[in-house]
C-alpha cells in the first residue's frame, strides 16, 4: 500500500479526519528508574486514514500548522487525553501524568491558555495530572515572551516540559529562569550511550544540571539495558522507550499497562546488582584521594559484601594488599565470633539508623587478630544505598591494657597519661571502691571519704538520669561508654568532665568492677560557648548583609567545611549539602581551590585573613578567623559578604 505524499494532503482532509474521528491517541509509558513504576504516559497523535492507513504526525502536522487547522487538532488532543485520563482513574489504573505535545504555532497563540482552562474545567481533570511538552526551539524563539506564557500556563496547576532538549541552543542562563518542571533529553543523545563518550558526557551534564535546578529528567528513546544502567548510574529520574514499551492504543494500554509495569520492575531489579556495583565503584573513586590521607583503616564494599577498595592504612595495619582483598568477601577478615555483631551493625546502617561504633576483631594476614573500633556509613546513588564505607581504628593497645588489668592481682589498676584526671573504680551497683588523689585537687573532696559511698550521690540531680542510663548500658553491653557531664566542686563551682567507663571482666566474662576516668574539659566547654557566640554574631551580621558563614577544619592536607550557610551560598548556585564535609577541590574549579588553600593555610597558621575573590560572577570579601584551643588552631571561622553591588556603583 502506497502512502500519499505529504504535499497532496488538503485542508479538507484534516477537517474530514476531525469530523469522522480518524484521529486517535496512543500512549507510551514513562518509567521511574528507581522503582520501575509507570508514573507517566506521553500521548502521541496518529491518523488512521481510511485509504492510506496509519499516518505519522510528521507527515500532516506541518500542513495543519500552515493551513490554520493546528488549533483544532490541539483542542481535540487535549480534550481526548484528559477524558481518557479520567476514565483510567475510574478503572483503577496506575495514577499517571499525561504529557501532550504542543505545536510551536499553538504555543505562540494567546488562546492556548483559555483552551487549557476550559478543557480542564469541562473534563474535571485535576491539572496536576497534565503536562504540556514544548520543544526547545519554540521556547527559545522569544525568551521574554516565553517566560510570560509559561508563567501564565503554570498558574493553572499543570506541569511544563522542554521536549527534545539538547537539539537547540538553550542558554543555561535562561533555563534557570524558565518556570518549567521537566526536561526531556532528546533521543538522538541516548542511542549511542554509553559507548559514545561525547553523547555520554552531554547526557551526564544535562542530568546533573537538572538536579541542580530541581528539575525532573526524562530520557527518550531508551531501547537497551546498557542505556538503562547508564541512566540509573547518573541518577536520571525517568525513561521512555521500547526497552519498556512501545506506544499503546487505549485498549492495549488498559489491558497491558500493569504487565508493562511488572516487566519494568523486574528489569530494574534484575539490573540492580550491576547498577549498584558500578555506582559503588564510581562513588568510591571520587573519594579515594581523601581516604588515602586518613590515618585509620578505610575500606569500602558493595551490598554483596565484597571489597571495592582499601586505603594504605588498611595494608599497613592488616598486611593485605588491595589486590588480595579486592572482590573478596569482607567477612573473611572478621573473627568468626564477631561476624553476627558486624552483620547487625551493617544492617542498621543499611536501614538508615545511626548505630553506635562496634568493636570487632579483624584478621591480620599473618593469622593473628587485631581489636578495632569500627563505624560504617552508606554511600548513595540518589536516594538509594549502593555501598558502604567502613572506618576502623586499631585499639589493640587499649585491649592489651584491659587484659593486663585483668591479669593483675591488684584490686585497683589503672595506667593513665595524666594523673590529674579523676580515676575511680566502682562495682556494678555504683559503690566506689577507689578514688584517686586528684579528686582533692579538682573537686576539693577527700578521696578516702568517697570509698564505700555510691557514685550517684556525687552527681548533680539534673544529670542523674543520664548517668544512670550510661551505667546501665555499660552493664548490659559489657563495653566501654563515653559521656560528658557536670560535677560540682566543694566551693559550688561547676566542673565539666569527659568520662570513660571501662568494664573489667573476670574469667567467667562477668564484670568484676568498672574503671572510671574523668578529664576536666571545662575550658573546652567555655571555648565552645565562645564559639557559639561568635557564630551567633556572624549569623546576625550576615543576615543583614546577605552573606555567608563557614567553619573549616583541617584533615590531613585538606581543608574541610564543617558548616557553610547563608544567602550568598544560594547566589553561588550551591547548597550546604554541596559544601559541607567536602574539601575545596570537591566543589570549586582547581585554580580557584588552590588559591583559597593559600588563604586557609595562612589562617590555620594563626593569622586573621581577609581577601577578595570572584566566583560564578559574584565578587565577595571573605574574613577568616582562627580559633585556638590550648595554644593551637583547631578551627577557622569564616564570613563572606557579597560586594558585587558595591563594585557596580
Amino acid at each position: 500500500m502506497m502512502v500519499k505524499n505529504i504535499y497532496s494532503f488538503q485542508k479538507q482532509d484534516i477537517i474530514k479526519a476531525l469530523k469522522e474521528d480518524e484521529f486517535c491517541l496512543v500512549y507510551q509509558p514513562q518509567i521511574e528508574l528507581s522503582s520501575g513504576q509507570v508514573i507517566g504516559v506521553e500521548a502521541l497523535l496518529r491518523w488512521d486514514h481510511p485509504e492510506w492507513g496509519w499516518i505519522s504526525p510528521v507527515d500532516f502536522i506541518p500542513l495543519a500548522e500552515n493551513c490554520g487547522m493546528i488549533n483544532q487538532i490541539t483542542r481535540w488532543v487535549l480534550k481526548n487525553a484528559c477524558e481518557q485520563k479520567k476514565k483510567w482513574q475510574y478503572d483503577g489504573l496506575p495514577d499517571v501524568i499525561v504529557s501532550i505535545n504542543i505545536s510551536p504555532v499553538d504555543f505562540e497563540r494567546d488562546e492556548l491558555y483559555e483552551v487549557l482552562v476550559k478543557t480542564i474545567k469541562d473534563t474535571g481533570l485535576d491539572p496536576k495530572y497534565l503536562e504540556l511538552e514544548i520543544t526547545e526551539t519554540a521556547i527559545m524563539k522569544d525568551i521574554k515572551k516565553t517566560v510570560d506564557i509559561l508563567k501564565k500556563l503554570r498558574k493553572t496547576g499543570i506541569k511544563i516540559a522542554i521536549d527534545d532538549f539538547g537539539k537547540g541552543n538553550t542558554s543555561l542562563a535562561y533555563l534557570k529562569d524558565l518556570p518549567i518542571t521537566t526536561v526531556k533529553i532528546d533521543g538522538s543523545f541516548i542511542g549511542d550511550i554509553p559507548y559514545n563518550k561525547k553523547d555520554s558526557s552531554i547526557v551526564k551534564d544535562i542530568i546533573q544540571m537538572c538536579h541542580n535546578l530541581n528539575l525532573q529528567t526524562v530520557a527518550e528513546c531508551v531501547e537497551t539495558e546498557e542505556q538503562i544502567i547508564f541512566l540509573s548510574l547518573h541518577n536520571c529520574g525517568v525513561a521512555q522507550g521500547f526497552a519498556f514499551s512501545k506506544p499503546l492504543n487505549v485498549d492495549d494500554y488498559k489491558k497491558d499497562v500493569l504487565t508493562c509495569e511488572f516487566n519494568a520492575i523486574s528489569t530494574i531489579h534484575r539490573l540492580d546488582d550491576q547498577i549498584i556495583m558500578r555506582s559503588a565503584k564510581m562513588h568510591d573513586h571520587r573519594f579515594q584521594s581523601l581516604f588515602n590521607h586518613n590515618p585509620d583503616m578505610v575500606c569500602s564494599f558493595g551490598l554483596n559484601g565484597k571489597f571495592l577498595s582499601a586505603n594504605k592504612a588498611f595494608e599497613k595495619t592488616l598486611g593485605y594488599r588491595l589486590n588480595e582483598v579486592l572482590d573478596k568477601d569482607m567477612f573473611r577478615t572478621v573473627h568468626p565470633e564477631d561476624i553476627n555483631k558486624a552483620q547487625k551493625h551493617l544492617e542498621e546502617v543499611l536501614n538508615g539508623k545511626e548505630p553506635v561504633d562496634v568493636v570487632i576483631r579483624l584478621k591480620h594476614k599473618n593469622g593473628f587478630y587485631i581489636h578495632c573500633r569500627t563505624s560504617c556509613f552508606p554511600m548513595h546513588l540518589g536516594k538509594r544505598v549502593v555501598g558502604v564505607y567502613s572506618i576502623a581504628k586499631d585499639i589493640g593497645e587499649q585491649k592489651k591494657l584491659e587484659e593486663n588489668l585483668y591479669e593483675s592481682e591488684k584490686k585497683y589498676r589503672l595506667i593513665t597519661e595524666n594523673m590529674s584526671d579523676l580515676v575511680s573504680t566502682i562495682d556494678v551497683n555504683g559503690i566506689i571502691q577507689y578514688a584517686s588523689p586528684s579528686h582533692r585537687n579538682m573537686l576539693g573532696v577527700d578521696p578516702n571519704r568517697m570509698v564505700g559511698k555510691n557514685m550517684f550521690d556525687f552527681v548533680l540531680s539534673e544529670n542523674l538520669e543520664m548517668i544512670k542510663s550510661q551505667h546501665n548500658k555499660l552493664i548490659q553491653t559489657k563495653s566501654q561508654r563515653s559521656f560528658e557531664t557536670r560535677l560540682e566542686d566543694i566551693s559550688g563551682n561547676i566542673v565539666w568532665v569527659e568520662t570513660q567507663g571501662i568494664p573489667i571482666l573476670d574469667k567467667e566474662n562477668n564484670i568484676s568492677h568498672i574503671v572510671l576516668v574523668a578529664r576536666d574539659i571545662t575550658k573546652r566547654k567555655e571555648y565552645e560557648l565562645d564559639l557559639y557566640r561568635i557564630q551567633a554574631d556572624l549569623k546576625s551580621t550576615l543576615s543583614r548583609q546577605q552573606g555567608m558563614i563557614m567553619k573549616i577544619r583541617k584533615q590531613g592536607h585538606h581543608f574541610i567545611h564543617t558548616l557553610c550557610e547563608g544567602e550568598l551560598l544560594d547566589k553561588f548556585g550551591l547548597t550546604p549539602k554541596d559544601v559541607t564535609n567536602k574539601s575545596l577541590f570537591d566543589f570549586l574549579p582547581t585554580e580557584l581551590a588552590e588559591s583559597k588553600v593559600k588563604f586557609y593555610s595562612r589562617a590555620w597558621g594563626g593569622n586573621n585573613v581577609t581577601y577578595e575573590v570572584e566566583f560564578n560572577g559574584i565578587i565577595y570579601i571573605a574574613n577568616l578567623k582562627p580559633v585556638f584551643e590550648n595554644g593551637e588552631v583547631v578551627e577557622i571561622i569564616g564570613s563572606c559578604v557579597d560586594m558585587s553591588n558595591e563594585q557596580d556603583m
